[in-house]
């Protein structure tokens, strides 16, 4: 009888101990999507970026041109990166003599890096990030609690603009001061060399957007050329990278693919064939969160006869922000008449 009751009693303790756990969920890997073949036309002038989404095929299509300043839309961000693809230089003149700035002569000029890395933008770190001294009362830190922003003012001088040849020589060149930022908004001014075509502009930071993008060029206003975060994954579109001819370095426009910034990663191999990749490969790659991780290498030019030729054998795993792998490879670069600016490409969800 005690032998009976021992056993129901430790019965009972196992099955109780045993309820404390969840029990595992068996992860279900979705089957691999169709794969699908896609073209978008961004001109023979590339005029026309293309922001595109995988999943559903769809496309977003602006200029190119349309802006001239992109701002960082997130609560702590402050980074301004300037349009590589109109050629946009720009040289901080480290005078904050706003009125004292009246030409570029010595202006040495900058350009952000092809990555969009946030520590190599050619405007930089404009904010004063110092820790401000306690025995000043009215300076403001930027972070002046833990998890707190306040608003954070500039610290480097004026700002010379070139907003590249395209533009007339009368409106070629301006001079900007960043002012402030805070969770929600930018401040900023800029003028004609000569003090004249003053604008104070505040720019509204927009959460839902990856940037919040400014044009001078275009009647001085805040521009949505891309859609919302969630809609996009890569972007057809011009932009500048360096390049060296002769031991000569060039600031040279390029043609090419930018990835999400939202949490997206690339890898790149060139080692099997595209329809053999597969999950179980994808996964163990190396990627890299540069936007310009895909780049402009998957074509190069043939001068005779003269025509884009694309290398289709370098395969492009994308991992986005919700953990999926898609791979994609480029097959073409003109359209159905020869017309060069109609990228091409194959791809699947992993």
């Amino acid at each position: 009888m005690i032998l009976r009751f021992r056993f129901l009693f430790f019965a009972l303790m196992v099955s109780l101990f045993a309820s404390c756990f969840k029990k595992d969920e068996a992860i279900v890997l979705q089957p691999p999507g169709n794969v699908e073949v896609d073209q978008v036309a961004m001109g023979a002038d590339y005029v026309n970026q293309i922001y595109y989404q995988l999943s559903t095929k769809e496309s977003f299509v602006s200029d190119h041109r349309s802006w001239d300043l992109a701002f960082e839309t997130s609560t702590s961000g402050y980074h301004i990166w300037i349009n590589g693809s109109n050629q946009i230089f720009v040289a901080n003149t480290y005078n904050s003599n706003f009125n004292y700035i009246n030409d570029t002569i010595g202006a040495n000029w900058k350009w952000d890096a092809s990555s969009w890395h946030k520590d190599s933008t050619a405007i930089g770190d404009w904010v004063n990030t110092n820790p401000p001294d306690p025995t000043v009362a009215s300076e403001i830190p930027f972070n002046s609690a833990p998890g707190k922003i306040e608003e954070m003012e500039a610290s480097t001088g004026v700002y010379l603009i070139d907003l590249g040849p395209d533009m007339a020589a009368t409106e070629r060149f301006k001079k900007a001061v960043f002012e402030t930022v805070d969770h929600f908004q930018y401040t900023f001014k800029y003028s004609n060399l000569d003090n004249s075509d003053l604008h104070e502009i505040t720019i509204q930071k927009e959460p839902a957007y990856a940037y919040t993008y400014f044009s001078i060029r275009n009647n001085n206003q805040v521009v949505y050329p891309e859609p919302i975060k969630p809609k996009w994954d890569i972007l057809f579109t011009r932009y500048r990278t360096i390049l060296y001819s002769g031991g000569t370095m060039l600031h040279y426009p390029v043609t090419g693919v930018l990835i999400n910034p939202e949490g997206y990663s690339v890898a790149i191999d060139s080692t099997i064939e595209f329809s053999t990749i597969d999950y179980a490969f994808a996964k163990n790659l190396n990627y890299q969160s540069n936007r310009d991780v895909i780049g402009y290498n998957w074509k190069h030019y043939l001068f005779t006869p003269p025509l884009y030729e694309v290398s289709s054998y370098i395969n492009y795993i994308i991992k986005d922000n919700k953990g999926y792998y898609w791979k994609l490879h480029f097959i073409g670069f003109n359209n159905d008449q020869g017309v060069k600016g109609y990228p091409q490409f194959e791809y699947q969800r992993l």
